[in-house]
């Protein structure tokens, strides 16, 4: 009986061995790709990596990771359109930022947006200087020490010791209210608007959401583009300079 059962476990332990080795989890995954990443095989590590965005999984490293893979391939849109999802994690990545600079040189639309005031640039370069949960970790922490310090001012004995509290208790509350419009500013900059990247090699943005409407103008791959509405199997795209027009929903992946 013991014989047997030694042969039983021996043969449940060889099936969990082949289910992990054929089913191997989301770090083993990554650590391969990375190791084909670093050895140079660059396709076939863009291939593992893109298995686990199609699995669901998002990271600030994989989609940068990714976005490498493709660029050392010379599939520049698909480059930019990880670099964007890495960005989108973290804005205030400088690798992130030059890699996909050096990316968007690659593509062949250079369009010129339309120029901001200087106030409202200075706003966006400010607001992305960290991400929207970190602005918010920032505004709880102040939130805390404001509460701290009015339970100092309920508690001091001298009234010098409770003005001093007070005073810092309203200062420290008003910034923390400052960082938290900040915190929702960058969430709707980075996260309430929907943006794409085209590619297919070319396709033009049509006058109305139909395979038959007039061609207004031509973009190329990698182009970045906003999503202002959709239809069905349309989308109502807006470019840099702030043209319009209609794209079928094949030509485009979202960021």
């Amino acid at each position: 009986m013991r014989n047997y059962l030694l042969i039983l476990l021996c043969i449940l332990s060889s099936c969990f061995a082949v289910s992990a080795a054929n089913n191997p989890t989301a770090e083993q995954q990554y650590e391969k790709a990375s190791k084909l990443y670093k050895s140079g095989n660059y396709a076939e590590a863009s291939m593992q990596y893109q298995n686990l965005v199609n699995d669901g999984k998002k990271s600030t490293a994989l989609f940068f990771n990714l976005g490498n893979c493709y660029y050392k391939t010379g599939d520049y849109a698909k480059a930019i359109l990880n670099y964007e999802r890495a960005k989108k994690i973290a804005p205030a990545d400088e690798d992130i930022e030059y890699n996909l600079k050096l990316a968007n040189a690659k593509a062949s639309d250079k369009i010129d947006p339309i120029p901001q005031l200087f106030y409202e640039k200075w706003w966006s370069i400010f607001i992305t200087t960290f991400s929207p949960t970190e602005w918010s970790a920032f505004a709880i922490i102040t939130l805390w020490i404001a509460a701290g310090m009015f339970l100092i001012y309920l508690f001091a004995k001298t009234v010098e010791k409770k003005k001093k509290s007070f005073y810092a208790a309203t200062i420290i509350f008003g910034l923390s209210l400052c960082l938290f419009i900040v915190a929702r500013s960058a969430n709707r900059l980075i996260y309430n608007y929907s943006f794409a990247i085209i590619m297919d090699s070319s396709a033009y943005a049509k006058s109305a959401p139909d395979a038959k409407g007039t061609n207004l103008f031509l973009l190329h791959n990698g182009t970045k583009v906003e999503i202002v509405e959709e239809q069905e199997g349309w989308k109502k795209i807006k470019i840099a300079n702030g043209n319009t027009g209609w794209m079928s929903n094949e030509a485009l992946e979202n960021i």
